[in-house]
C-alpha cells in the first residue's frame, strides 16, 4: 500500500477582512450554497466540522490573488492561516491544522459526487458559472455582445509516449485549420492508450475525461496535438451603435472584458455543441446578448449547430469566412448573387464578384487597398426589407430600389441625390429587380450583419481581441492555466475549481477598469483651441477710441 508523503499545511497567505468580505459576497450572491447544502448535509450522523459555505469561501479567497494555483492544499493553507474569528464566521469548528486538508478533500469529493449524480439543474457547469457571474456587478454588464474563443488546458495525467503520436479522433479536428506537422528524424514512441471512453475516443492518461486535441501556435511553443481539455470563453465586448455597413462604425463606450460564460470540455469536442447552447441559455435567462464574434474554429462547424441555432434565438454572428465558404453562387433563380454569405444585385460587375483578402502580415496601406474593393462591392448588397419571421424567412430589397446606387439604365434611380454613387449597368436589362426577394434560413447560413471584407467588418471583427486578452491573462497575466495549475482528474473537479479562478479574474478586470476610469477622470481636460474670427473679434476691431472734447478757445 502506497502512503502519501507528509503535506506542508503551513505558509498560507493571511486572509484580510476585505478579501473575506469579497469572497463571502461572491458565494452568497451565487446562490449555490442554498442548493448544495441540503444535498451534502445529512440529518443523521456526526455533524461536519467544515461547512459547505466555508469551504467554498476559502476556495474563493485562494482564487482572488494573482498567480494563484487551484490546489486543494493551497486552500487548506488559506484556512490554517485564518484567524480563529474568521474560521468561526465560516462555521469551522474543532479546527486542527493537520486535519484541514483531509476534511477539505473529503468534502470536495462528496461535492463532486453530488454534481455527477444527475440532480435536475445541478451540475458542475452551473455551479462554476454561477460563482463566476456572481463576481460581476450589474453596473458593469453594459453591452449585449460577446467574443468567443477557446484555449487549451492540459491534463495533470502523465502521457506515456510522444504527444505527436496521438490520434485526433474528435469532432473538432474536422473544423480546425490544422498546420502541417514539422518534419523530424527522431523516431516517435507511440502513446499508450488506456482504453476507450463512453464517447468512443481514446483515453491516453489516467484522467478518464481528458482527450486528444490540436492547439494553435504561440510565442513559446509550436502548434500541435495535446491531451487535456478546451476552455471556451465568452467575454463581454463593445456593441455596434451605428454603421453605414461600408467603412464607418461607431462602437459603444469601453466595457470591461469580463467572462460572462465559460465551458470546459474534453479536447477535440465539437466546438459548436460546447458553447452555443450555453449562449442561448444565457439569453433565455434574460441576460443581454444580441451578437457573437468568433473565429473560424466555430464558424466552420455545421450551421445547424451554430449559426441556425443562434439566429433562431435572435443572436447575430460575426466571423471570418474561409476559402470554401466564399464561392459565388446564384440565388433565387438569378434574382441575386450569394457571395461571402451576403446577397448582392445580379448586376454586380464581374471584377467585384471574386475578391481576395489581404495576406497575413499586410501593412495598413495594403489592407486599405484590398478593403477598397470590398467597400465598393458593399454598395451593391441587397437590403433587408423585413427581419426574420417565425420560420426564419427574411425579405430583401434591391440595392437600386433601396436608394444605395443610381444608374442611367434605370431612369427612376436618377432622381436620387447626387451623393448616391453613379454606376454603369448593362443597358439590355429591363428592370433592376423583380420585386421583393424572400430568402429562407437554410439558404443564408453564413449571413453577417456587415458585409464580409469591408472596413466596417474589420472594425467589427476587431472586437474579438478582448477574448484574446482574456486568454492571455489566464495563461500568465492573472493565472497560468498550463499543466500543473489544476492537479485533479476529471471534468467535474476541474470545472468547479476554474469557476473560482474566473470569478477572481472578473474581479481583477473590474478593479483595473475602475482604476482606468479614475485616471481618465483625473486627467485635466485638454485646453480648447482658441477661436479666431468670432463676432467679438470683428465687432471689437471696428470700435474707435472715444473722442475727447475740443479745448476751450476762450
Amino acid at each position: 500500500m502506497r502512503h502519501r508523503p507528509p503535506l506542508d499545511h503551513t505558509g498560507g497567505r493571511p486572509t484580510t477582512a476585505h478579501d473575506l468580505q469579497l469572497a463571502s459576497g461572491i458565494i452568497d450572491r451565487s446562490g449555490v450554497v442554498d442548493v448544495l447544502a441540503p444535498l451534502l448535509d445529512a440529518e443523521l450522523g456526526r455533524h461536519r466540522t467544515m461547512t459547505v459555505r466555508g469551504a467554498l469561501i476559502a476556495c474563493q479567497v485562494n482564487a482572488l490573488s494573482r498567480h494563484q494555483q487551484a490546489h486543494l492544499i493551497d486552500v487548506a493553507r488559506v484556512i490554517n492561516a485564518m484567524t480563529d474569528e474568521q474560521r468561526a464566521s465560516l462555521g469551522f469548528t474543532k479546527h486542527d491544522p493537520a486535519q484541514t486538508y483531509d476534511r477539505l478533500d473529503r468534502l470536495f469529493l462528496k461535492l463532486v459526487a453530488v454534481l455527477e449524480a444527475g440532480h435536475p439543474g445541478v451540475s458542475a457547469k452551473w455551479v462554476a458559472n454561477a460563482i463566476a457571474n456572481a463576481a460581476i456587478a450589474e453596473e458593469y454588464r453594459t453591452t449585449a455582445t460577446v467574443a468567443v474563443d477557446g484555449t487549451d488546458v492540459e491534463t495533470w495525467g502523465a502521457l506515456h509516449g510522444d504527444v505527436a503520436s496521438v490520434d485526433l479522433d474528435g469532432d473538432a479536428s474536422a473544423t480546425q485549420l490544422i498546420d502541417a506537422p514539422a518534419r523530424t528524424k527522431v523516431p516517435k514512441r507511440r502513446a499508450k492508450v488506456f482504453g476507450r471512453g463512453s464517447d468512443g475516443r481514446n483515453v491516453y492518461t489516467v484522467d478518464c475525461d481528458a482527450r486528444a486535441g490540436h492547439r494553435s501556435a504561440t510565442n513559446s511553443r509550436p502548434a500541435g496535438p495535446y491531451v487535456g481539455y478546451e476552455l471556451h470563453l465568452a467575454v463581454q465586448a463593445r456593441d455596434i451603435r451605428w454603421t453605414n455597413y461600408v467603412d464607418k462604425v461607431t462602437l459603444s463606450e469601453e466595457a470591461p472584458g469580463l467572462i460572462t460564460c465559460f465551458s470546459l470540455d474534453p479536447a477535440g469536442t465539437h466546438r459548436g455543441r460546447a458553447i452555443v447552447d450555453d449562449l442561448i441559455a444565457a439569453k433565455q435567462a434574460e441576460l443581454a446578448l444580441d451578437a457573437v464574434v468568433w473565429d473560424p474554429g466555430y464558424s466552420l462547424c455545421t450551421p445547424d449547430t451554430t449559426q441556425y441555432k443562434l439566429a433562431a434565438a435572435g443572436i447575430s454572428t460575426t466571423f471570418q469566412a474561409v476559402t470554401h465558404q466564399r464561392l459565388p453562387r446564384p440565388f433565387g433563380h438569378g434574382q441575386a448573387l450569394l457571395i461571402d454569405g451576403q446577397l448582392y444585385s445580379p448586376h454586380l460587375p464581374e471584377e467585384l464578384r471574386d475578391l481576395a483578402m489581404p495576406p497575413r502580415g499586410a501593412s495598413d496601406a495594403e489592407k486599405a487597398a484590398y478593403e477598397a474593393k470590398f467597400n465598393q462591392r458593399a454598395r451593391w448588397r441587397l437590403v433587408r426589407h423585413a427581419g426574420a419571421d417565425a420560420d426564419g424567412a427574411t425579405r430583401w430589397r434591391c440595392t437600386f430600389c433601396a436608394g444605395m446606387l443610381r444608374t442611367r439604365a434605370f431612369p427612376k434611380t436618377m432622381r436620387r441625390p447626387a451623393t448616391v454613387p453613379l454606376v454603369a449597368v448593362d443597358r439590355h436589362a429591363e428592370a433592376c429587380c423583380d420585386g421583393i426577394l424572400t430568402g429562407m434560413a437554410a439558404e443564408l447560413p453564413l449571413w453577417q450583419p456587415i458585409p464580409f471584407g469591408t472596413t466596417a467588418w474589420r472594425l467589427s471583427m476587431g472586437r474579438r481581441q478582448v477574448v484574446e486578452s482574456a486568454n492571455a491573462a489566464l495563461k500568465g497575466g492573472f493565472a497560468d492555466l498550463s499543466r500543473g495549475f489544476l492537479r485533479v482528474f476529471g471534468k467535474t473537479k476541474m470545472t468547479v475549481l476554474l469557476g473560482f479562478t474566473i470569478a477572481g479574474y472578473n474581479l481583477d478586470r473590474i478593479r483595473s477598469f475602475r482604476a482606468k476610469q479614475r485616471a481618465l477622470a483625473a486627467k485635466p481636460a485638454p485646453r480648447p483651441k482658441r477661436r479666431s474670427g468670432t463676432w467679438r473679434d470683428l465687432v471689437s476691431a471696428t470700435i474707435e477710441a472715444p473722442e475727447t472734447a475740443p479745448p476751450d478757445s476762450g
